[in-house]
């Protein structure tokens, strides 16, 4: 459409590798999604917190009371408020660790995100997108992969191949707790 910003995540990650997408129709106002993605917490994410100590050989994603989005492994790095987060990370690749827990930087611009890297590292972008339908909001998540080179492509492939369900599932997840949550709040405001 003629005149639309493109998303965060087309202007930081334009190509990649692997991808996944998932959406869900909230029946609420794109204010009140926007401010459920914000405030939900680990504790409302299970499945999530279980994969992630399994990926991470123990470690917790955070606290019970903590933003998801301040837990997750990819960090902030722009939003267009109340219709797009942008999350990401860059990450080294090796073959026991192909997104090992660290030294994973978390950019704090798409310039960041995007500064050259040798072959064995994998960016990483996600983003939340919120869009007014007739029904309420649709709510859009979408990761995107680049690794910098073939090393780090084949290495991320075979990652891939393993944890391809469960990160879907960590997706669906979110989606789910976030809809309970805004339409929670939705049928909770004055005059819904």
């Amino acid at each position: 459409m003629a005149g639309t910003a493109e998303r965060l995540l087309d202007e930081a990650m334009p190509r990649w590798d692997v991808h996944e997408r998932h959406q869900r129709v909230v029946a609420a106002p794109v204010e009140v999604v926007w401010r459920a993605v914000l405030d939900l917490r680990v504790s409302e994410l299970p499945l999530t917190s279980a994969l992630m100590r399994v990926r991470t050989f123990g470690a917790p994603l955070g606290t019970p009371d903590r933003p998801v989005v301040d837990a997750l492994p990819p960090g902030e790095v722009a939003r267009r408020e109340p219709t797009e987060l942008l999350l990401a990370m860059v990450s080294p690749t090796s073959w026991h660790k192909p997104m090992s827990a660290g030294p994973a930087t978390q950019p704090g611009t798409t310039a960041q995100l995007n500064r050259p890297l040798p072959d064995g590292w994998v960016r990483v972008g996600m983003d939340f997108h919120l869009q007014p339908v007739a029904a309420g909001t649709r709510l859009t998540t979408e990761t995107r992969v680049l690794a910098t080179g073939p090393r780090a492509k084949r290495v991320f492939g075979l990652y891939w191949l393993l944890i391809r369900a469960g990160s879907g599932a960590i997706r669906r997840e979110m989606l789910r707790a976030v809809a309970r949550r805004a339409e929670a709040a939705s049928a909770g405001a004055p005059g819904a």
